[in-house]
């Protein structure tokens, strides 16, 4: 478990001191992470004992763990694609390593995303797409994201009504035009976060709607404007992250919608076997 699920995990409430540190880390990492305890309490005014405390109290064996952590994760959040693919071109691991690395890693990315995410914000999103109020759920996402985008949509349109996916070019700002309070936007945005995706997120908290985003880190920027967000995990041995948590977070959203709309959707796959063999979506097997 990572320093931030270690912070929103940690069963006691904060002291006050506990609390400007946790806010001062948070509000600049993983470079306030980096400094020593000394200069970390002079910046936030407690002792530097309370500053060793604190990370003691999160079950790291001293500061150095915790800035040995920080130190991955800026070098996984913070290079480029190409940069990553410099790294991985010096690896002298087979084949058949690359397999079993990239398999445990993405089973590594299960568990942290299990072990991380808010069992508040996952139900008070199941409950703001099924309740009746809501009137229009928008998806939006870019580059890479698109994709988890695009495999959402396609399940929640089966079991919801007024389900729409945003593109993210020139067509996005007609798609904004007859947004309200009672629609729900869904921000799908992994490093590097796409400018596009914070823009929606902007214009749907002016208009006061509900947002819940799916982002791999609680400094993302889109995170500050959602009412829920929940993280996913996408450690990768590629130069490209992987997506296999927020695939597998999207199946568990379309389980409980459809748990929650059992009858809606039982009408709405009828009804779609039929329009599907109207319009021979599928090949005809033969046995």
């Amino acid at each position: 478990m990572k320093l931030f699920d270690r912070i929103a995990n940690y069963p006691r409430k904060l002291t006050k001191h506990e609390t400007k540190l946790a806010d001062y880390i948070l509000s600049g990492y993983p470079q306030h992470l980096l400094e020593s305890a000394t200069a970390i309490a002079n910046k936030v005014d407690v002792s530097a004992s309370t500053v060793v405390r604190f990370f003691a109290k999160l079950d790291y064996a001293s500061l150095g763990e915790v800035q040995d952590e920080a130190r991955l994760d800026l070098a996984s959040k913070l290079t480029s694609p190409s940069q990553r693919a410099k790294q991985a071109s010096k690896s002298k691991h087979s084949l058949t390593d690359v397999l079993e690395r990239t398999l445990e890693m993405d089973r590594e990315n299960l568990g942290a995303t299990l072990e991380a995410i808010d069992q508040c914000a996952f139900d008070a999103l199941i409950d703001i797409l099924t309740r009746p109020e809501t009137r229009r759920i928008y998806l939006v996402a870019a580059k890479n994201s698109s994709a988890v985008a695009h495999y959402l949509y396609t399940h929640l349109n089966m079991c919801l009504p007024n389900v729409h996916a945003l593109p993210t070019g020139t067509a996005l700002a007609d798609q904004l035009l007859w947004t309200s309070p009672e629609d729900v936007l869904l921000a799908i945005t992994i490093r590097r976060y796409s400018s596009a995706v914070v823009q929606t997120a902007q214009h749907f908290r002016k208009k006061k709607s509900s947002i819940v985003c799916i982002t791999d880190s609680p400094l993302a920027p889109v995170a500050n404007l959602s009412d829920h967000r929940l993280l996913i995990h996408t450690s990768s041995t590629s130069p490209f992250d992987s997506y296999t948590a927020a695939f597998s977070l999207c199946n568990a959203i379309v389980a409980a919608v459809a748990l929650k709309r059992q009858k809606e959707v039982k009408q709405s796959l009828k009804h779609g076997d039929e329009l599907w063999e109207e319009f021979g979506v599928f090949t005809t097997s033969h046995s």
